[in-house]
């Protein structure tokens, strides 16, 4: 009996060892010695749950390696959040157009759309500069394309809108007045960036090629006289001319006189006439 008691002593801790050992087994099944599966810890923060994940490699040559991992769910309200925030942002990006220019493309049968084309067939365009342009200066493009369909139908709607575009980036570039460059385009060719004088005079603004080639291929305009007869190109170096023009003589009425090569009052009347004309379209409009 004395050699039973003193067994009793030694055994009943291995008992409780093996007695923990099966509680454990039986309450947590995927963890124990040997296991590899990972247990998981949860944390809450302000963003969502965050759950870590820890990862016990196989043992090898006697050494195991230990790898956490973190993930966060978001909560769902604010994924919503999210998602509406990115499609109000997506929204404001979409109507970078006045309201007047959608307006005068839609008399037109026309749309944005059309505007977005023609930006990527002529990435040099004055057209891919409208979206950046203050609301006045899109409600003046608009007149202006409406006005240069108005007076010659033969100008394509693409071609109307460049050249209205043009009109108005560069007077405000160069300083001119836009209905001043309006009014001498009109009175010049009618719009027509195919039109050619007797004399020389090219595009649009009918510019004299063999008169102003040097300056405007030092300017990077043009380098050749073909580049009078882009619409864009031909309104840049008018404009520019009649800038330089009035910075040089003072007034409006010499730098025409000298646009034209001669003093003339039925060419400075024209132009007068011509500059009603498109303020009178454009308060019709209500551009």
């Amino acid at each position: 009996m004395r050699k039973i008691w003193k067994m009793r002593k030694i055994l009943a801790p291995q008992a409780v060892a093996v007695m923990i050992l099966f509680v454990s087994v039986v309450c947590a099944p995927n963890v124990g010695m040997g296991s590899t599966v990972p247990p998981k810890t949860h944390s809450n923060r302000p963003e969502g749950t965050v759950i870590t994940t820890t990862y016990e490699t196989a043992p090898k040559d006697d050494i195991v390696i230990v790898k956490t991992h973190s993930t966060v769910i978001f909560k769902e309200d604010k994924l919503q959040n999210q998602i509406s925030n990115d499609d109000v942002k997506l929204g404001a990006e979409a109507l970078v157009l006045d309201p007047a220019v959608l307006a005068a493309l839609g008399k037109m049968g026309l749309s944005k759309d059309h505007i977005e084309l023609w930006s990527s067939e002529h990435p040099l365009s004055t057209l891919n500069n409208l979206k950046d342009m203050p609301a006045k200066k899109q409600r003046d493009v608009a007149s202006v394309a409406a006005f240069i369909r108005s007076v010659n139908k033969n100008i394509s709607p693409k071609v109307s809108w460049r050249e209205a575009c043009a009109l108005v980036y560069y007077s405000a570039k160069y300083g001119v007045p836009t209905e001043l460059a309006v009014g001498v385009a009109k009175t010049e060719s009618r719009f027509n960036p195919s039109a050619q004088s007797k004399s020389g005079a090219c595009g649009v603004m009918q510019v004299m090629w063999k008169v102003h080639s040097g300056m405007l291929q030092s300017k990077g305009i043009a380098s050749k006289k073909d580049h009078m007869f882009d619409p864009e190109r031909g309104i840049e170096a008018g404009v520019m001319l009649i800038s330089r023009y009035i910075s040089a003589y003072g007034t409006v009425q010499k730098a025409l006189n000298r646009y034209y090569g001669g003093i003339s009052t039925a060419y400075l009347k024209k132009v007068n006439k011509n500059m009603a004309m498109l303020e009178n379209h454009s308060g019709k409009a209500e551009y």
